[in-house]
């Protein structure tokens, strides 16, 4: 291949590089318009990049992660009040009337109870009756303070919204997880949900840092398209870094680069190695895939 070939593969390579960077500007430039949330993943989509691409470029990783900071020391907005003046009313207005009705039957039932109870002292051998007439004495003064217990708790008991509890639950759930492991998983852009919950906390500390650095090694190469999927299945399956399904993403990775490689003109032929996956330049040198991949990225080709 002449010079003049390479420096045209070259610039279109820097060209391609040139427009993926300004997209991910523009897409940054929107996101923060709109008041979205900036994480790899959401400026990868939004970008229409890869997140492997966003993590290699030091420029836009640096700012991305920056951003993503400034926005988590921003201010949460208040909640919103839970239920309005005129509902809580309502409500106030609907206990105190089922108050008054148990206090009424209650007092008419004391004042049943005291004549049955004066009658009976004027009863000979009403022994039996009395007993029995105290006995639901005692039972009618327990529902009497179930009835005020209720009561007061309907009166004080706000509304639940089921969204602030469907979050505090998940807080709960959280809860019991390392801060190093929250740490790792914030600085890869993974935002935790219920079944990734469930999974770390059925694995041990050891291996679900051991899959996050699996994870990273896989990233590092583009081989992830949902990390959050990805790592569930890399700590039940207690996937480590360099191991077989770090392998499996290169090779997956070089299926989808070499011929692209090929009809470039940018290498000759590959084999694969001990050390991982070689290939053959039009130079006549053997270089390591990894190194090609730099040098040539997937989205510039």
């Amino acid at each position: 291949m002449t010079n003049r070939k390479i420096e045209a593969l070259r610039s279109s390579a820097a060209q391609k590089a040139k427009k993926s960077a300004e997209r991910v500007e523009k897409a940054l430039e929107r996101m923060i318009k709109q008041g979205q949330i900036i994480s790899f993943k959401s400026v990868a989509q939004s970008a229409n990049v890869s997140t492997a691409y966003l993590y290699k470029q030091e420029d836009l990783r640096n700012r991305i992660e920056t951003l993503r900071d400034q926005q988590k020391q921003k201010p949460k907005s208040k909640q919103p009040p839970i239920a309005s003046d005129n509902s809580k009313s309502v409500m106030i207005s609907t206990v105190r009337e089922e108050n008054k009705k148990l206090r009424a039957e209650i007092d008419g039932l004391r004042r049943i109870n005291e004549g049955l109870a004066g009658r009976v002292y004027h009863l000979q051998g009403a022994d039996d009756l009395a007993q029995r007439l105290k006995t639901e004495n005692a039972e009618l003064k327990q529902q009497l303070e179930e009835c005020r217990q209720q009561v007061q708790e309907s009166t004080v008991v706000p509304i639940e919204n089921p969204k602030v509890t469907s979050l505090e639950k998940k807080r709960a759930g959280s809860s019991n997880i390392s801060e190093q492991v929250k740490q790792q998983l914030e600085s890869l852009g993974i935002q935790l949900n219920s079944t990734l919950i469930k999974a770390i906390k059925a694995a041990s500390e050891e291996i679900v840092l051991s899959a996050i650095e699996a994870l990273k090694e896989a990233i590092s190469n583009g081989g992830v398209d949902k990390p959050g999927g990805w790592l569930k299945t890399a700590i039940e399956q207690c996937w480590k870094p360099n191991g077989k399904i770090q392998i499996k993403s290169e090779l997956d990775l070089f299926t989808e680069w070499y011929p692209q490689a090929l009809q470039k003109k940018l290498i000759q032929a590959s084999q694969t190695t001990k050390d991982g996956i070689m290939t053959y330049t039009n130079d006549e040198k053997w270089i390591p895939f990894s190194e090609m991949l730099v040098q040539y990225p997937l989205e510039t080709l």
